[in-house]
């Protein structure tokens, strides 16, 4: 760990020690919310007709990316019916299956409970006639 930081050291903002898993989970924050997404896209230059094209590409690149070293390693990849499914007990267990003691386990997915954005009439607009 040392070698790395004094490697890379002027390109680490913080240092986590502990846990020698980590599992990542995330969500745009700044997307999360109307305002947001308007601004996302404002800033990429995506007209709101196209933005359910825009947002299954962006999925797709995002999806590939991330499964490209799961590929690479020959891990699995699985698909959760439920969001209540317990990934890291199931990923112990595969990584005892596989005798997996250090790096990538699996790559687990599943649909989580979400907010959503929907695009519907302009009230103000219908109200013209």
């Amino acid at each position: 760990m040392q070698k790395f930081i004094a490697k890379f050291g002027s390109l680490i903002q913080g240092v986590i020690s502990g846990a020698d898993r980590l599992v990542f989970r995330g969500t745009l924050r700044s997307i999360q919310y109307g305002f947001g997404m308007m601004g996302y896209r404002w800033h990429e230059q995506v007209p709101l007709t196209a933005f359910g094209k825009h947002a299954e590409q962006v999925t797709k690149q995002l999806n590939e990316a991330s499964l490209a070293e799961a590929r690479r390693l020959q891990r699995p990849v699985q698909y959760l019916n439920s969001s209540k499914i317990d990934k890291k007990t199931l990923a112990e267990q595969i990584a005892m299956r596989d005798g997996i003691e250090k790096g990538l386990i699996c790559v687990l997915s599943c649909v989580e409970p979400c907010l959503r954005f929907e695009v519907g009439p302009n009230a103000e607009k219908e109200n013209w006639n």
